[in-house]
């Protein structure tokens, strides 16, 4: 994980708003030791490592948008829509200063951060110079933390310069009153987990939310609240209840629980779950040969004919997993092609270790970005695709062919075969990993 921090100089200027002009600093923004804001004055033709804005509008978006930016992930899709960029691009901050584009977001337990260079021909009179086109990984507390000392430098400058009970300082008491309230935090999460702001969302569709969440449990409904939320094609949430209560395969799972090991350890959530895949197979005496469907179904407690014959009714954007009694759970993957259902039956044992020891718990499989998500990818790539038995099978071979041959011979897609290539650093990172982001993940510019 990186370091997070906003540093800044004061220095009084212009003739605006006392909020502005007492905030106005020599402002740098540090991240994985590399300073986003570090820019060439056009005017002065001089390359600085700080650029001349006023703190006050940068606060007041950090502050606005701080629910959103702690549990909104990024959406699914060529390009966010224009609510969602407002929320988590940096250049909202406006007030007509010239800001670096910056994008932050949440996967759940980690904080997501791209930036782009600008280009030499922006007409503009900073242009900044540092760019992360892999995002860097901040924990959500330190980025919680290097935003909140941001903000409380900002309000005390305001105070010391006898400029209190600004809208800045109201607004922040605001957020720390709900921060120190769980369920106002569990309020605010489910809101902005949906796409809307803090009290925009109707009544009567958080009263839906809160219920979901009580049957379904906290972090599946995280899951699926950004996918059928705000945005949804149809009303927010319905669809929810609609795959639950659409026809299923009926399984026990038989996976015994598997150490702590890969869920304590330091590591992103990908490298986890390898750990966890593992582990898995040491368990059940097949660290190396491949994982057939029958195997696989015996693990869920499904009946191979039963998976066979499986086609989802329609096409929905999640697969989900229902607890029944006994222990049993009714499976509703998306999947129709043999090979993307058995990726997406070993996602859902992975999501099933996962939160085992969490009762009542969904199983939720989505195409979204967030950390639950990538662990069950990396887990179904490793559990049915080694990748020491996958370099051992191609040879150093990583053609076209041998890839084809090995996607076969593993009953994987060819992608989750490239996927596990570049993120093993055996693929340069123009094939783009299946389950990690190696660019960034939108053209920027409105």
């Amino acid at each position: 994980m990186t370091e997070f921090e906003f540093r800044c100089e004061w220095l009084v200027s212009g003739n605006d708003a006392p909020e502005y002009r007492q905030t106005m600093a020599m402002l740098e923004l540090h991240v994985d030791k590399m300073n986003l804001m570090k820019n060439q004055d056009i005017w002065s033709k001089t390359i600085r490592e700080s650029v001349l804005v006023s703190a006050y509008p940068l606060s007041m978006w950090l502050s606005s948008s701080w629910w959103r930016l702690i549990w909104e992930p990024l959406p699914k899709g060529p390009s966010p829509s224009v609510d969602w960029r407002m929320a988590h691009e940096l250049g909202a901050a406006d007030h007509g200063f010239v800001w670096p584009q910056i994008i932050f977001a949440s996967d759940g337990e980690a904080m997501q951060v791209w930036a782009l260079p600008m280009d030499e021909g922006e007409d503009q009179s900073v242009r900044y110079l540092n760019g992360i086109d892999s995002p860097a990984y901040i924990k959500l507390s330190d980025f919680k933390r290097g935003v909140e000392d941001f903000i409380t430098v900002v309000i005390d400058r305001l105070s010391a310069s006898s400029c209190s009970n600004t809208e800045l300082s109201e607004l922040w008491q605001i957020i720390q009153e709900e921060r120190s309230n769980p369920e106002d935090v569990k309020y605010r999460r489910i809101e902005a987990e949906m796409g809307y702001e803090p009290d925009e969302c109707p009544d009567e569709l958080m009263n839906k939310a809160m219920e979901l969440d009580k049957k379904m449990g906290t972090a599946a409904l995280s899951e699926l609240a950004p996918i059928y939320g705000k945005s949804a094609s149809q009303a927010p949430l319905k669809a929810i209840d609609e795959i639950a209560e659409s026809p299923g395969l009926i399984g026990e799972p038989l996976v015994r629980p598997i150490s702590n090991d890969a869920f304590t350890q330091s590591g992103l959530p990908w490298q986890r779950a390898v750990v966890a895949a593992g582990e898995l197979r040491q368990k059940l005496g097949n660290p190396d040969h491949m994982i057939d469907n029958a195997r696989l179904n015996e693990l869920l407690g499904l009946r191979p004919q039963d998976v066979d014959s499986w086609s989802p009714s329609k096409r929905n954007d999640a697969a989900i997993a229902v607890p029944q009694n006994r222990n049993q759970f009714k499976f509703i993957p998306r999947k129709k092609h043999p090979i993307a259902k058995r990726f997406e039956l070993a996602r859902l044992l992975g999501d099933y270790i996962l939160i085992e020891q969490q009762n009542g718990q969904w199983l939720t499989s989505t195409d979204l970005s967030t950390s639950r998500q990538k662990f069950q990818r990396a887990f179904a790539a490793e559990f049915l695709c080694p990748i020491i038995k996958l370099r051992e099978f191609l040879q150093d071979d990583y053609s076209e062919s041998a890839i084809e041959d090995a996607a076969d011979h593993f009953q994987v897609s060819q992608r989750t075969v490239e996927s596990m290539l570049v993120n093993n650093r055996l693929l340069p990172p123009h094939y783009l990993a299946g389950y990690t982001e190696t660019r960034i993940p939108y053209q920027l510019g409105f």
